[in-house]
């Protein structure tokens, strides 16, 4: 024993003390270690057998067997052996042969069970430490690299000056939510898991393909590779065992794609402009493949300002009200209106398709729509205060407003605190809000009523769902789209057969029926002659201030319905 206590055995161990976080470096450092103590160890041959199986921390399982010294003069066969269990259920076998013509006594066997014990710690402690880098570097649902290791990658090849010949792709699932909502997240966490096995096959050394969170993957590819990749991405069909049955899903991606150039040493500012790109996929639906461009940045730098600025902008009341008017056919009457806002920005006014889609991706949409319900009220209640007969106003809701189970709650308490009859306000929400949860919908709609409150359908017939919404949902209005009114007056009769149709369903089922978007008299007469009543176009006014549309009603104006 007192052999492990020489100089040689010191110089043994600090030999496996250097910096480094790898197993096989570790290996690599015994055999030069083993060097100085073979001989006063009588060593004739040492070998090393390492299996571990796979594991959350490894994805493969890992075994390796190497011999780390063979005598010059020889060895004999009787092996001293050793086998150490893992935590992990692995094991490492030592098998340690004498000096030819040696024979140890069990003090050396002592001492050899001693210079394997601490081997094996100094192993063990480099496997350690490998694996928690490796955590800290790797998803631990996907086991590809996460953004950590991602950035590291990057940074390397800008400091190589190489970074110019890559492009990144940064991609999402689409639909993806369908499967969590669907099945659960179990089914889901499966279905992430083997897409990014299948990823795993679809780049090169020197590349790198990283879990951004969620259902985002980013790339960072040769240039050479970037078409082959996006071909493999668009359409892979990944099977999910779900109890006795497997169900195969096919899953496409959207991806913004930014192909790096010579000059930019950023990786963090590729991939943000990778990231717009595909924002800007997400939300124009016009391809599930945009390249960046500056014009993209633009918008998004406008969406941004927008906001950041939107808060105070709140605050200080510069989202302004307009009101466009329904027109009755038949008596030319103002039979309501419906409220549309405008942000007056340092004395521009903004209209809302610039700034409302923006506020709806961003979930903040809500906190105007509350807003502009309040605005509604308030002139609503100065109306009355001045005599003058107030029109139903129609404010426009959100569908991510159904998120909120107070909603009615809140509603009411805006209406009621301003002293107004609820019957004067009607809420509207778009056909598509109706997909998203039929029964909250219902529910909500169903309340509102309770209170006497209107409610309105916009957009109808541009969804898939159309009939079942009349069927179930008991709205008082259903506003029918624009798209159906531009035709009527056409050649094509299918439209007019089509309008005819529906007209005749919502009426016998006693709502009231708007038709959007009416800009011509020949509609107009068409409109009438099909007995629908009641249109709001330009035909006979644009959106306009308060300050105007309180004129008109306070004139009881009637519009010219002589078509």
């Amino acid at each position: 024993m007192s052999t492990l206590c020489s100089e040689n055995y010191r110089h043994f161990y600090n030999a496996l003390q250097a910096e480094t976080v790898s197993s096989d470096d570790i290996l690599n450092l015994v055999p030069g270690a083993l060097e100085y103590v073979v001989d006063e160890l009588h060593i004739g041959k040492f070998e090393i057998q390492i299996e571990l199986a796979a594991s959350s921390s490894e994805a493969a399982a890992y075994n390796k067997s190497k011999v780390m010294y063979v005598s010059p003069d020889g060895f004999d066969y009787m092996a001293h052996a050793r086998v150490i269990k893992t935590l992990d259920k692995g094991r490492v076998s030592f098998a340690v042969f004498p000096q030819k013509g040696y024979e140890w006594n069990d003090e050396e066997k002592g001492a050899l069970d001693h210079l394997i014990k601490n081997l094996f710690i100094i192993m063990a402690k480099a496997r350690l430490t490998e694996l928690v880098k490796k955590r800290q570097l790797t998803d631990h649902l996907t086991m590809l690299p996460n953004t950590t290791s991602f950035s590291m990658f990057a940074r390397d090849l800008g400091l190589k000056g190489i970074l110019g010949q890559y492009t990144v792709i940064f991609s999402n699932l689409k639909n993806f939510s369908y499967i969590n909502q669907t099945l659960g997240s179990r089914a889901g966490d499966i279905v992430l898991k083997e897409y990014a096995n299948k990823l795993k096959d679809m780049f090169s050394t020197g590349e790198i393909i990283a879990r951004f969170g969620g259902d985002n993957f980013v790339a960072l590819l040769k240039d050479e590779n970037v078409d082959k990749y996006l071909k493999n991405i668009s359409r892979i069909n990944i099977p999910v065992a779900l109890g006795n049955q497997t169900r195969t899903f096919t899953i496409t991606a959207r991806s913004g794609i930014y192909s790096i150039p010579e000059t930019m040493s950023n990786p963090g500012e590729a991939v943000t402009r990778a990231n717009i790109s595909l924002e800007h996929a997400r939300h124009s639906g016009d391809s599930d493949r945009i390249y960046f461009t500056e014009q993209i940045l633009a918008q998004a730098n406008r969406e941004r300002e927008i906001i950041s600025e939107f808060k105070k902008a709140l605050s200080r009341k510069e989202f302004i009200v307009y009101y466009q008017p329904k027109v009755n056919l038949t008596t030319g009457a103002i039979s309501g209106c419906e409220a549309l806002v405008r942000w007056n920005k340092n004395g521009q006014i903004i209209p809302p398709v610039q700034f409302i889609p923006v506020l709806e991706t961003q979930g903040m949409i809500c906190e105007l729509d509350f807003y502009v319900l309040d605005r509604v009220c308030a002139d609503i209640v100065s109306w009355i205060r001045d005599g003058i007969t107030p029109a139903r106003v129609s404010v426009n809701f959100s569908k991510h407003h159904l998120r909120n189970p107070n909603l009615v709650d809140d509603i009411m308490a805006v209406i009621t605190s301003h002293g107004i009859s609820p019957t004067l306000i009607e809420i509207e929400l778009t056909e598509s809000a109706s997909g998203e949860d039929y029964v909250m919908l219902g529910q909500f709609i169903d309340e509102l009523k309770t209170h006497g409150i209107f409610t309105s359908i916009d957009d109808f017939g541009t969804g898939y769902s159309s009939l079942s919404l009349l069927k179930d949902l008991h709205v008082n209005v259903i506003k029918i789209d624009k798209s159906f009114v531009d035709n009527i007056a056409g050649k094509d009769k299918r439209d007019r057969i089509i309008l005819g149709s529906i007209l005749t369903m919502v009426t016998g089922l006693g709502m009231e029926v708007i038709a959007e978007g009416c800009e011509d008299e020949e509609q107009a007469r068409i409109l009438k002659e099909m007995d629908c009543t009641t249109i709001q176009g330009y035909l006979f006014d644009k959106p306009m201030a308060c300050e105007e549309f309180t004129r008109k009603l306070s004139e009881k104006f009637i519009y010219d319905v002589s078509l």
